[in-house]
């Protein structure tokens, strides 16, 4: 069976049209898709430099080596108690014994402790003693340790008022161990250089 002309003219131009089309479908899924591309790699935000972070720790290390160590203070020694001396000699509170020892006349200023008027009174007697040139020491009526070789002391004195330890009160001694006066109550200083002087006197 031959075809007319026309229809051989049809049947290429519809032939031309299928091969435009396989064509266009060809090259649109020819192009590589997103999800058929390669994945590229995913760098950090903030590399790490391995030779920087080295390089810091060897500056780390050099730094805490040039550090100056903490001195550490040395433990104050413990201070050693030094052996205290008798506290009474011949008979007298050895504090009384040394000032004899090298005064010929000597003030005793008796005291009773947190008293304002004992503390003057002792101020007095203190002066009045450098006044004259006599030694002087200054007792705690309190202290034990001065009252019984003290009272031992005092035991031949005239007046029994004389032999009662209270403050405050101005006791004038003379060598060897004689009670020469005593002053009971507030005594300035003037009243008590006049007595070194008069026990000084008939001392010599």
């Amino acid at each position: 069976m031959s075809l007319s002309p026309r229809v051989r003219i049809l049947a290429a131009a519809l032939l031309l049209a299928v091969a435009a089309l396989a064509a266009g479908f060809m090259l649109l899924g020819g192009s590589p898709s997103s999800s058929q591309a390669a994945v590229k790699t995913i760098k950090p935000l903030h590399p790490v430099n391995k030779a920087a972070k080295k390089a810091a720790a060897t500056k780390t290390k050099k730094v805490l080596a040039k550090a100056p160590a903490k001195k550490v203070a040395p433990k104050p020694a413990k201070k050693v108690a030094k052996p205290k001396g008798p506290s009474v000699i011949n008979g007298m509170p050895a504090a009384l014994a040394h000032a004899l020892a090298s005064h010929a006349v000597v003030v005793v200023s008796l005291y009773a402790p947190r008293s304002s008027v004992d503390a003057m009174a002792t101020d007095e007697a203190k002066h009045g003693a450098a006044l004259a040139g006599a030694g002087f020491v200054a007792f705690n009526v309190a202290d034990e340790r001065i009252v019984s070789p003290l009272t031992s002391l005092l035991t031949g004195a005239q007046t029994a008022a004389d032999r009662v330890l209270d403050g405050p009160a101005v006791l004038v001694f003379q060598r060897p161990r004689t009670l020469f006066v005593r002053f009971n109550g507030f005594a300035d200083r003037d009243t008590v250089a006049q007595a070194v002087a008069n026990a000084a006197s008939l001392a010599s």
